[in-house]
């Protein structure tokens, strides 16, 4: 058993040394050990600068955007609207279809006229009352 543990601890060591050797390659060979100094960076192209917009041309884009998003908003709401008021209609029972052309007085709440003539006339009873007693 401990020479089959010996046998494998050698193959281990041989199969290991390659490795290390390459780690530690010479600089002046063109390897770079890990302990050698990096290598200096390959100089970067510098990006040709652009022409920034003016103040007067941002301000009328964004102005020309503005106008466009709240037109574009205006004619969705006058869609939705005309829309929802379409299925409305569509939808109202007839019953309800015929009672919206009748006025007030010929609905359910319907006051004798007489009522409510008494009814203007004490109000403006009142009110003179209010008057004189100022």
């Amino acid at each position: 058993m401990r020479r089959l543990a010996a046998i494998f601890t050698l193959l281990a060591l041989l199969v290991a040394a390659p490795v290390a050797a390459a780690q530690t390659q010479d600089p002046s060979q063109g390897g770079g050990g890990p302990f050698s100094p990096l290598p200096q960076p390959a100089p970067e192209e510098t990006p040709t600068p652009t022409r920034t917009p003016s103040v007067e041309e941002q301000s009328n884009t964004d102005r020309t955007l503005l106008f466009a998003i709240g037109g574009g908003l205006l004619v969705l709401f006058l869609v939705i609207g005309y829309v929802i008021t379409r299925d409305a209609r569509e939808h109202l029972p007839e019953a309800e279809r015929r009672a919206a052309g009748q006025l007030r007085d010929q609905g359910p709440h319907r006051h004798a006229r007489q009522t409510k003539a008494k009814a203007r006339a004490k109000t403006k009873a009142q009110r003179a009352a209010r008057r004189h007693n100022r």
